[in-house]
């Protein structure tokens, strides 16, 4: 009886920990923030990211908006469930980024892509994290935009060994 007792107390501690990992996820999809270069501004760009477990796709996307406001750009950072996801008008640049859970991009992110109406004249690139090379998420991002008749630009799949320059690399692709 005492052998279950500690297993009964084990799984229920690892059961609110994940609750609490899973609640703290969610609330970056209603986070946004936005960068505004020290100069003039040269465009502007929304970036869409689901934060996911670890946060790297959060990071991946606070690296490329660094990128962009250097160089001009006034950047929205934003979670998909945040009422600036929607807004896309005035946007000349629209980054969206996923964790890949499965092979595929995280749920969150893949309801907002099929339900993405995008303005005239507006660049896309799609990024995920995470996931093993044969598991391009990325792809299968970009496979829903183009449903949707939306040419992405660029899209990248980022290993957990990619570095600011591969970020920056990205950037400089939709940028051209």
């Amino acid at each position: 009886m005492g052998i279950l007792k500690i297993i009964g107390i084990v799984l229920a501690i690892i059961m609110v920990a994940a609750a609490g990992v899973w609640l703290f996820s969610l609330s970056g999809s209603y986070a946004a923030e936005t960068l505004k270069p020290d100069g003039a501004v040269t465009g502007k760009a929304l970036i869409i990211y689901d934060p996911g477990l670890s946060g790297n796709t959060k990071n991946v996307a606070s690296s490329m908006a660094n990128d962009l406001k250097a160089k001009g750009y006034e950047v929205v950072l934003a979670g998909p469930k945040s009422s600036d996801a929607s807004k896309l008008s005035g946007y000349s640049i629209l980054m969206v980024g996923s964790p890949t859970y499965g092979g595929k991009p995280s749920g969150t992110i893949n309801s907002y892509l099929e339900g993405l109406n995008l303005p005239e004249n507006i660049t896309v690139g799609v990024y995920s994290t995470g996931g093993t090379d044969n598991n391009d998420s990325n792809q299968f991002m970009a496979d829903i935009l183009k449903k949707s008749s939306v040419r992405v630009e660029v899209s990248e799949k980022f290993g957990s060994s990619a570095d600011k320059v591969e970020y920056s690399n990205f950037v400089s692709q939709i940028l051209t």
